[in-house]
C-alpha cells in the first residue's frame, strides 16, 4: 500500500472522495449486520431474509436510468452530500423496528435507504476521472475496491462483535453518524463537478435512450456491464446469513459468525485485485483475462464453503469468493472509465449497476423460494450455486474469445 501514500497527497480532492467512502463504508456493514439480526429474530423464513435483500437491490434497478441522467445533468459532488445526509436521516428510522408487528418498517426503510443510495454510486464512479490523471484510473478504482473490501473486513468483524455485545441499536445509530461524517468530507471538495451533457436542454427520458444506444453499438462495453451481473449466481449475503442461523451458530443469534464470513470474504476482496495487479498492466487485454480469473474463483470458492466440515474452513472459501468478486467488479470499473466518454459515464454506470442489481434480485428470490419451497440444507444450496457458477465462467470465456478474434480481426484490416 506504500505507492497509494504518495497517490493520495497528490490527488487531494480525490484523498477526500475516498476518506468520506472508508467513513460511509464502515458504517454500512454495521446496518447489514444489524437488518440480517432483525429479520432472524422476527422471522424464520428464507423469503423474508431474501425480501430484506431485494429490498435492497431492487431500487437501483428500477430507479437506475433517472439516478444515471441526474449524475450526468448535475453536480455529481452535490448529489453525493446529498444521499448522504438523506441517508442518515432514514437509517435512524430503523430504530423503530422493535416488535415482529414493525418489521414491514424495517422493509420500507430500505427500499427508501436504497433508492436514495441509488444516486449515490453511478456519481461517485463518474466523478473519479474528474479527480485523477487518465493513467492513474487503474490505482484509483483499485484503491477504492481495496477500501470497500477493508471496510468490510473491519465493518463486518466489529459490527458483528458491536451487534453480539452491544445490540443493533447501537449498529444503526453507528451507521447514521457515518454518512453525516462522509458529507462533511465531500463537502471539502471544491469545484464544479457538472459534464458537459448538464448544460443541455434535452429531456432526461432522451439522455437516458442515447446511453443505451452507446452501449448497444459498443459490444465490448455492453459485455463489460455484464460482468456484475454475471457473478450473481446466489448472494454471499444470504448465504453468511444461512450458515450464521443453522450451520455454524456461534455467538448471540449468530452474529459472530456473521461477522466473520463478512470479515473473510472482506480480506478476500482486499487481497484480490492487490494481486492481480501485480500480474499484469492497465491493458485492455490484460483487464477482460483477470475477469476470467475471478470468474474461475467462484465455483471454487462455493464448493470449499458447501463442504467445509468446520467454521474455518468455510472461511478460507469465503476469502476466495471475495477474491473473484473484487477482481471482477473492480476491473470492470476501469474498462468502463478508460473507454466511456465523460458525457456518457454516469448513465453507462447506472446500466452497469441496474443489471448487477436486477441480477441479485433476482438470484436473491430464487434463493429464498428454494430454502423455504424444497427445504434444503444450506450446504445443498451452496453446491447447487457452485454447479451454476460454471455458466457465467464459460459466457466470460466465449466472450473473451471473441473479443480476441475481433481485435485481431481489426489488425488485419489496418
Amino acid at each position: 500500500m506504500n505507492t497509494y501514500l504518495p497517490f493520495l497527497q497528490l490527488r487531494p480532492k480525490f484523498r477526500s472522495l475516498w476518506l468520506a467512502q472508508v467513513i460511509s463504508l464502515s458504517g454500512d456493514w454495521f446496518n447489514t449486520i444489524a437488518s440480517i439480526i432483525i429479520v432472524n429474530r422476527y422471522s424464520a423464513s428464507g423469503l423474508a431474509l431474501g425480501g430484506l435483500l431485494i429490498a435492497r437491490a431492487l431500487p437501483p434497478f428500477l430507479l437506475g436510468p433517472l439516478a444515471g441522467v441526474v449524475a450526468d445533468r448535475f453536480d455529481r459532488r452535490k448529489i453525493l452530500i446529498l444521499s448522504d445526509v438523506l441517508r442518515a436521516g432514514i437509517v435512524l428510522g430503523f430504530l423503530l423496528v422493535d416488535r415482529p408487528e414493525r418489521l414491514w418498517l424495517l422493509y420500507a426503510l430500505t427500499v427508501l435507504q436504497f433508492s436514495v443510495s441509488t444516486y449515490f454510486e453511478p456519481a461517485r464512479a463518474a466523478l473519479v476521472p474528474a479527480l485523477v490523471e487518465n493513467d492513474e484510473l487503474l490505482k484509483a478504482n483499485t484503491l477504492s475496491s481495496v477500501t470497500w473490501s477493508a471496510m468490510l473486513t473491519l465493518g463486518g468483524a466489529i459490527g458483528g462483535l458491536t451487534a453480539s455485545l452491544f445490540g443493533v441499536r447501537v449498529s444503526l445509530i453507528v451507521d447514521a453518524s457515518s454518512f453525516l461524517v462522509s458529507a462533511m468530507l465531500l463537502l471539502s471538495i471544491t469545484g464544479q463537478f457538472r459534464s458537459d451533457a448538464g448544460h443541455t436542454l434535452e429531456s432526461g427520458w432522451k439522455n437516458f435512450v442515447d446511453g443505451l444506444h452507446y452501449v448497444r453499438k459498443n459490444p465490448d462495453i455492453g459485455l463489460v456491464t455484464l460482468v456484475k451481473a454475471l457473478g450473481q449466481v446466489g448472494s454471499f449475503d444470504i448465504i453468511a446469513a444461512l450458515y450464521a442461523a443453522r450451520v455454524f451458530r456461534e455467538g448471540q443469534e449468530g452474529a459472530t459468525t456473521l461477522g466473520l464470513m463478512f470479515t473473510a470474504f472482506g480480506v478476500g476482496a482486499v487481497i484480490g485485485p492487490l494481486i492481480a495487479n501485480q500480474f499484469g498492466d492497465s491493458s485492455v487485454v490484460w483487464l477482460r483475462r483477470a475477469i476470467l480469473g475471478g470468474f474461475v474463483c467462484m465455483p471454487l470458492a462455493w464448493l470449499i464453503v458447501g463442504l467445509a466440515p468446520s467454521l474455518p474452513i468455510a472461511l478460507l472459501g469465503c476469502i476466495l469468493r471475495g477474491i473473484g468478486g473484487s477482481v471482477n467488479w473492480t476491473y470492470s470499473d476501469v474498462l468502463l472509465q478508460m473507454s466511456v466518454p465523460d458525457h456518457l459515464l454516469g448513465r453507462v454506470f447506472t446500466f452497469d449497476f441496474a443489471i448487477f442489481t436486477l441480477a441479485v434480485s433476482v438470484s436473491l428470490w430464487l434463493t429464498g423460494f428454494i430454502t423455504d419451497e424444497f427445504r434444503l440444507a444450506p450446504r445443498i444450496i451452496v453446491l447447487l450455486l457452485a454447479t451454476g457458477s460454471l455458466g457465467p465462467l464459460a459466457v466470460w470465456g466465449a466472450a473473451l474469445r471473441w473479443q480476441t478474434r475481433r481485435a485481431a480481426q481489426r489488425s488485419m484490416n489496418r
